[in-house]
């Protein structure tokens, strides 16, 4: 993994500022929501009081507080309406529960009551296929034949009280008294405070009347007759349970501005609500202004998202559900609400209202809490746009940095691969040593090291001519009196093989000096030498002749080009590369062994070829070979081999523009020699 890419990651760990940022923004808004509730709670419980102070605003009658209310039983609930329905004989105005109530469905057909103001409005539907309408031109001008629908209630003094409903034709009802009980006999004289329509229905007819609350006791029914008076079916008296409009009015009275109050009874039932929480909430951040309900708003309520309940409560009959359940059953609660039904985000809190050791109902108080969402989209958008930005800047700045120091770092890796030439030579030129920082001070040690090993090497290559000039002097008188001693007729027999051996020994030793001075000699030589047009091809051939003439115990084959081949250099430094080449080949190729000296051509090089069968090279002088003082050899010789020959290969190549390689033969039974050297060398 590279430097770059490292620190690209360590800087990508500046993406723990945002998430820091969103744990502490979630924070915040659970401390904000629980001061919120407990809040809310508060108020519910102060309202609660002032509700339970005054009982009688909950209940038309005592007796509804003991007995139970089930609509499924036939029992009936008239809420508060939002407003006054139009009396056309249609039900679209009336409201349909937001959530299934028994009794309330919509394709349900048995009445229905609500309460506007001091009049109960009623709609119901009849299933009649004949209707009879009434006649007014009778003498007693009461018709005892027409369709009728029979309104039948008890009081709280347990007096049944029956007024039934007529029409002419469709359009405005006619409503008499009635008496109770078979055959329903109705008076002449008409209810003035009942006012309604008939309007005819494909199965049937339909009423909707308004009519004083007062003429509804806690019991009614609601049956039609046939022609003959008779009920079609035995009325059963249901419970009418109604909200109460002076408790809707007690609590505008004291509803702060901002929150909505409501009143269930002990089943749920809604009561009474009042107030409003259309408070709009908006935001100083311009995002959010052109983004009020868009992308940005629902990414943060989505981060923020707490799995709250937005099911409808079944209103405007009644509310069910938490936290008014837990309210119903003595446990105040809290909770917040995401929007729905076309209501902002609430926070709903549920109290129960106590009187006398019993519960009378539950309080309900809703208040809006998109300000708070939107004081926390706030802060976090803030949070979010101002960690990203530092986080993006960070990243940036550290990848400019990884860039620049890896840069450095390759310059310098590029500057210490390259400071030893190919030719051996070293060539220092590191970069960034006027730095002060740690890679200058590693710059300044590599060049400090390299410069030392420069002169290190420099001394070595001047050692063996250093050497050569002291020692050839002594080792000289050291021959001439060792010839002298051997002019010496009276030496004794038993002291000639001592002599031979120093002779021999002094004869190694200038071959060694001679050597050593050797590469010396050659680089010098290169410095004057004057270049001169030959025939490559030729040099080779007679120079192939006398190897072959010379070193018997090997077969040397020599294969040139027919035609002439130019070279722009120096024939005897040719000469002197063959001679090194030929000496390198015979050194390792056994008795009987075959040498091949090669010249091919092409278009723009010659590339001549020396291979010879013996060992291979070994793999740790790959790229090494033809470097001062370096040496392949590991049987002794009788020959000193200083690992200087292929050295002045590689010069004299170089000098003519040309290059040097080895490789081991493709079958694995030698080692080739390859001199590419260009057709037109420089001059």
């Amino acid at each position: 993994m590279s430097l770059r890419t490292k620190l690209l990651l360590v800087s990508l760990l500046t993406l723990i500022l945002p998430w820091a940022g969103w744990q502490y923004a979630q924070r915040m808004e659970s401390t904000l929501r629980r001061g919120q509730e407990d809040s809310l709670i508060r108020t519910a419980d102060v309202l609660g009081r002032v509700v339970a102070s005054q009982p009688e605003l909950l209940y038309r009658f005592p007796d509804e507080l003991r007995e139970e209310f089930d609509p499924a039983r036939g029992d009936f609930f008239a809420p508060l309406l939002m407003t006054r329905p139009l009396l056309d004989g249609f039900a679209d105005e009336w409201p349909v529960p937001s959530r299934p109530v028994a009794g309330f469905d919509a394709d349900d057909t048995g009445p229905r009551f609500g309460v506007f103001g001091r009049f109960m409005h009623v709609y119901v539907e009849i299933t009649d296929p004949a209707i009879r309408y009434e006649d007014p031109t009778t003498e007693s001008g009461v018709d005892p034949t027409p369709s009728r629908t029979l309104f039948l209630t008890l009081d709280e003094f347990g007096r049944e009280r029956a007024w039934s409903i007529s029409a002419v034709a469709p359009g405005p009802i006619i409503a008499r008294s009635s008496d109770v009980g078979a055959p329903w006999r109705v008076s002449q004289d008409q209810i003035g405070s009942i006012s309604g329509v008939w309007r005819a229905t494909t199965a049937g007819y339909a009423i909707e009347l308004r009519a004083p609350v007062s003429m509804f006791g806690i019991r009614v029914a609601v049956f039609a007759l046939d022609a003959s008076g008779n009920a079609r079916h035995t009325p059963t008296l249901g419970r009418l349970h109604t909200g109460s409009d002076a408790l809707r009015d007690r609590l505008a009275q004291y509803a702060p501005n901002g929150l909505r109050v409501s009143v269930v009874d002990r089943q749920g039932w809604l009561l009474a609500r009042a107030g409003s929480v259309e408070t709009p909430a908006t935001s100083d951040f311009p995002g959010l202004q052109r983004d009020a309900d868009g992308f940005a708003r629902s990414i943060y309520r989505r981060l923020f998202d707490r799995d709250t309940p937005s099911l409808p409560y079944g209103l405007p009959y009644g509310m069910w559900g938490s936290p008014v359940d837990e309210a119903r059953a003595g446990h105040p609660k809290a909770i917040w609400f995401e929007p729905a039904g076309g209501e902002p985000s609430l926070v709903r809190a549920a109290v129960p209202i106590d009187y006398d050791e019993q519960t009378l109902a539950t309080l309900v108080v809703e208040q809006p809490a998109e300000q708070l969402a939107v004081v926390r989209e706030d802060a976090l958008t803030r949070l979010l746009n101002l960690t990203l930005l530092a986080t993006l800047f960070s990243i940036v700045i550290t990848l400019a940095f990884a860039a620049r120091l890896s840069q450095r770092i390759r310059r310098l890796s590029r500057a210490v691969s390259t400071a030893l030439t190919p030719e051996g030579r070293f060539e220092p030129r590191i970069p960034d040593t006027n730095a002060r920082d740690e890679l200058g001070t590693l710059a300044r040690n590599y060049s400090t090291l390299l410069a030392r090993l420069k002169e290190h090497t420099s001394y070595l290559q001047t050692l063996g001519t250093k050497l050569s000039h002291e020692l050839r002097t002594p080792l000289t008188i050291v021959s001439s009196s060792l010839d002298n001693l051997a002019s010496d007729e009276e030496l004794p027999a038993t002291s000639q093989s001592y002599l031979e051996r120093a002779r021999t020994g002094t004869g190694r030793l200038h071959s060694i000096l001679t050597a050593m001075s050797e590469a010396t000699r050659v680089e010098q030589i290169i410095e004057h030498t004057e270049r001169i047009e030959f025939d490559l091809a030729a040099l080779l051939r007679d120079m192939g002749q006398a190897y072959s003439a010379t070193f018997t115990h090997v077969t040397i084959d020599t294969q040139t080009p027919e035609q002439h081949c130019p070279l722009n250099g120096s024939p005897e430094l040719i000469a002197q590369m063959l001679d090194k080449l030929l000496d390198n080949a015979i050194g390792f190729c056994p008795v009987g062994g075959h040498i091949r000296l090669r010249l091919e051509m092409d278009v723009s090089d010659y590339r001549l070829t020396v291979s010879n069968e013996g060992p291979l090279l070994p793999p740790q002088l790959d790229g090494r070979l033809f470097e001062s003082l370096v040496s392949s050899r590991t049987v002794p010789d009788s020959k000193p081999h200083l690992g200087l020959g292929l050295y002045i290969v590689r010069l004299i190549a170089d000098f003519h523009g040309g290059r040097a390689a080895a490789r081991n033969l493709e079958d694995g039974s030698g080692v080739a020699v390859l001199i590419t050297l260009p057709q037109t060398a420089p001059r």
